[in-house]
């Protein structure tokens, strides 16, 4: 009689073992039959390829840009990175971009962040203005800019 009450608690301790574990990987781990991102990405209008190869062109005709590229990375957001020549005045660059928001449309301005990169390559100084890092959230009207100065 003591061997199978001994059986008994095992077995439901075991039973429990097992239940705990079960709760643990389902709380701990994410349900592979869910999207990473949630429902970030549903209804949200597809960017084509076109479109960064247009937004690329338009900022490289600007006599002050060294170069210039024009991409979708991480979730949702438009990265622009561009490379401007020495002594160029920010006010040139915002009023630029506001040209190459007009490229989007306002589905894909309500869809995506954009964030822009300006560097400058040539300028060496250490004092230097740049870096800069403007972005604009999808609900923003405009970019806000870091303040380096």
């Amino acid at each position: 009689m003591n061997k199978k009450i001994k059986i008994v608690f095992i077995a439901l301790g075991v039973i429990i073992i097992g239940i705990m574990v079960y709760g643990l990987v389902k709380v701990v781990l994410p349900d592979s039959s869910v999207s990473a991102y949630g429902n970030r990405k549903e209804n949200v209008a597809v960017i084509p390829d076109e479109r960064f190869t247009k937004t690329t062109e338009l900022i490289k005709s600007n006599e002050f840009i060294n170069s210039a590229n024009a991409y979708v990375g991480g979730v949702l957001i438009v990265n622009i990175v561009i490379d401007i020549k020495k002594d160029t005045k920010l006010l040139l660059v915002e009023s630029m971009l506001d040209k190459v928001l007009e490229l989007y449309t306002e589905k894909e301005k309500a869809s995506y962040d954009f964030q822009v990169f300006v560097t400058c390559k040539e300028d060496t100084e250490e004092d230097s203005a740049y870096p800069i890092i403007g972005y604009k959230h999808k609900t923003s009207l405009a970019f806000k800019w870091t303040n380096n100065s």
